[in-house]
């Protein structure tokens, strides 16, 4: 009777212990979205940074090609010019790491300041590392009227429905 009742209590305790052990599910390591560039001699921080993605359609011969434009948008920290952000853009992003010349079209960078959009004319955006949650990358600009934005980073999540 001893051991049939200490088998009862040897067999619940491991019932209990299994059922408390969790399952082995994939842990995701969340990012800290970030954007930050020099300005002159100012220091633009993003107090939020959101990446998109916009799907276009092009005619190239006849044929109609879908293409991937990847968006990342960093909007200020600053408490006085609080509508201010820097948007960059990659064209035909084919979700690998590389840089892009915004002279050559392969990207696009605005700066939105004081109510003011300053276009970028001439510069690079830069994706240096890919992961199964983020992108990460630099980027540096020179305006239409004259703006620098140099020494710029981020590192943003996956965009909505991006496959990798």
């Amino acid at each position: 009777m001893k051991k049939l009742f200490l088998a009862l209590v040897v067999l619940c305790g491991c019932c209990w212990l299994i059922s408390g052990c969790s399952k082995n599910t994939p842990q995701i390591t969340a990012i800290n979205p970030s954007m930050t560039a020099s300005i002159g001699t100012y220091n633009f921080t993003a107090s939020t940074v959101v990446p998109s993605t916009l799907d276009t359609q092009s005619q190239q011969v006849g044929n109609i090609d879908s293409v991937e434009n990847l968006y990342i948008t960093g909007h200020t920290t600053d408490l006085v010019y609080t509508k201010d952000y820097i948007r960059l853009q990659l064209t035909r992003f084919d979700g690998l790491t590389g840089t892009f010349s915004i002279v050559q079209g392969q990207a696009g960078a605005v700066y939105f300041h004081n109510g003011v959009m300053s276009t970028a004319i001439g510069g690079i955006v830069a994706v240096t590392r890919i992961t199964s949650n983020s992108i990460i990358g630099y980027f540096s600009f020179t305006t239409g009227d004259g703006i620098s934005v140099t020494n710029g980073t981020f590192t943003v999540g996956l965009p909505d429905g991006m496959p990798l």
